[in-house]
């Protein structure tokens, strides 16, 4: 393992600074005032030199300070510019209006409803009768399926009567307002398209759909929703069964496009075109054509934080390559966090983007240290230990925070991640070659891999024993679980040190050193 000291990790301690800024604005959900931002910048700062004057000896200089506090400042100022105001669904709460918006994803139809989000643009004014904007209020849109309503299609423009109810300040609600900007409900019964809008997002969306379908065989079924799911991120066909066998066993993540599936595209790509590198600088039109490619893929996969902080990752990895300079993955991970989070600090509260750096910290943290344990000779035996090795290992930095959210334990995902991570590769890769190829026989080679691996995940998941529901946990004993994970990485890297500047361990050098600094 790679031992984390200022040298080798100097974005870490701007990315814990940021974050706590974030959240010190965040939290009370307060909205985006000055006198607020005073008094929560204020006790930081008075606390700060404090903690200098009184423990000078152990904080190098007034740099680390200084490095700390405009972070910290730098995440609230940005939390308050991206605040998502609701005031204007509160000042219309109950009221039936006519509107006029736009169809932002495919319609989803649950019970009696087609579900889908939309922007709000303005809506008339009963008394006047002329348009008011609302300043693009994104909203849930809900159509009852039993009136004489057009097919909706993302992108398209609509004119609606309709009562709008406002969003609760806690739980759900606000974890969509903070994620999604989502303020508001909307049910409509009288619906007109009058237009379409074809921005790049929608042709896009479209042209996802349309490679999504291409995967579906004449008769529809789990394994070709599967293939939409791994290959695009397309998750709408996925049976609610099916999805409850694949979070009851542990391997959920495998339907949500992450680092798992961009970095079997990074790994796909470097084989294909690895001689590039023979040519004179190939290795630079290597790198553009991997980073280029990435990009792409995160936008047809719909840009969810795991697949942004993926590609950003291994962005930074290629650059590396393309430089012949090595890289060390915690100062590249931390750099993809702060990149994500200065473009949008709510990101912080995404469950995928938890999920996604809790792995990899689990990853980086302890996979090498496990591995010094015991690792099999046998090249076999090696490479599917060393897939256990990386399953334990996320699953550590993840649990609690599974737990938390989803209030469940799995306990096959130890066994069934090397068997799942030796299929998944197969079933991207085969269903991208066949976008790209249109043989029949690789549709249906893939098609065969993804039903079995659904069978195995089906009867897997029908077991009880599979998995500890029904946990309550609070956030409180979740981070105190994680505290417990940090001091164990703290005592490993402690282990490991020698006479470096560790975060954790000061030698005799490292102290010489702060104080030439301090001076």
């Amino acid at each position: 393992m790679a031992r984390f000291t200022r040298a080798n990790t100097p974005l870490l301690e701007p990315v814990i600074a940021l974050i706590a800024g974030i959240l010190s604005f965040a939290i009370p959900d307060k909205p985006a005032d000055y006198r607020v931002l005073c008094l929560v910048l204020s006790p930081f700062l008075l606390a700060a030199i404090c903690i200098k004057c009184l423990f000078y000896n152990r904080i190098s200089s007034w740099r680390r300070i200084f490095i700390w506090g405009f972070f910290f400042c730098l995440g609230v100022t940005l939390t308050a510019l991206n605040r998502i105001d609701p005031s204007a669904a509160n000042a219309h709460h109950g009221e039936r209006l006519t509107f006029l918006g736009r169809v932002e994803s495919f319609p989803q139809t649950k019970g009696r409803w087609n579900r889908t989000e939309a922007t709000l643009f303005c809506y008339a004014d009963t008394i006047s009768n002329e348009w008011v904007p609302l300043d693009d209020l994104k909203v849930r849109f809900y159509t009852d399926t039993s009136a004489q309503n057009p097919g909706l299609q993302i992108g398209d423009i609509i004119r609606f009567r309709g009562r709008i109810y406002a969003a609760d300040s806690n739980g759900y609600d606000l974890y969509m307002r903070r994620t999604r900007g989502i303020t508001a409900r909307c049910f409509a019964w009288q619906v007109f398209r009058i237009d379409s809008d074809t921005t790049f997002r929608t042709r896009t969306e479209l042209f996802r759909n349309h490679l999504g379908n291409k995967l579906l065989s004449e008769d529809p079924d789990d394994a070709g929703d599967l293939m939409q799911a791994l290959a695009i991120g397309n998750q709408s066909g996925i049976d609610p069964e099916l999805r409850d066998s694949y979070s009851r066993t542990g391997t959920a993540h495998l339907l949500s496009v992450s680092g798992l599936h961009v970095g079997i595209i990074f790994m796909i790509l470097n084989l294909l075109f690895g001689w590039m590198r023979l040519i004179r600088r190939g290795y630079i039109a290597l790198g553009i054509l991997v980073i280029v490619s990435l990009c792409g893929y995160a936008v047809l996969t719909g840009l969810s934080p795991s697949v942004i902080r993926a590609v950003l990752m291994f962005s930074l990895l290629q650059v590396g390559l393309m430089l012949s300079r090595y890289t060390n993955s915690f100062n590249t991970l931390c750099a993809a966090a702060l990149l994500m989070l200065l473009w949008n600090p709510y990101y912080v509260y995404h469950i995928g983007f938890q999920l996604s750096f809790a792995a990899m910290v689990g990853i980086i943290t302890l996979y090498q240290p496990l591995a010094r344990l015991w690792m099999p000779q046998h090249s076999v035996f090696r490479w599917l230990w060393s897939l256990t090795l990386i399953g334990v290992t996320a699953q550590i930095g993840t649990f609690p925070l599974v737990m938390y959210h989803f209030g469940q334990l799995q306990i096959a995902g130890l066994l069934l991640n090397p068997l799942i991570w030796f299929t998944v590769p197969l079933i991207i890769g085969g269903s991208l070659l066949y976008l790209a190829s249109d043989w029949q026989w690789v549709f249906e080679g893939t098609h065969r891999i993804a039903d079995w691996q659904n069978t195995i995940i089906g009867w897997t998941g029908s077991h009880p024993w599979i998995a500890v529901t029904g946990i309550r946990m609070s956030w409180w004993s979740c981070a105190a679980i994680y505290l417990i994970i940090i001091i164990l990485i703290v005592w490993i890297n402690r282990n490991g040190a020698a006479k470096t500047r560790s975060y954790f361990r000061r030698s005799v050098d490292a102290r010489a050193l702060d104080r030439r600094e301090a001076k």
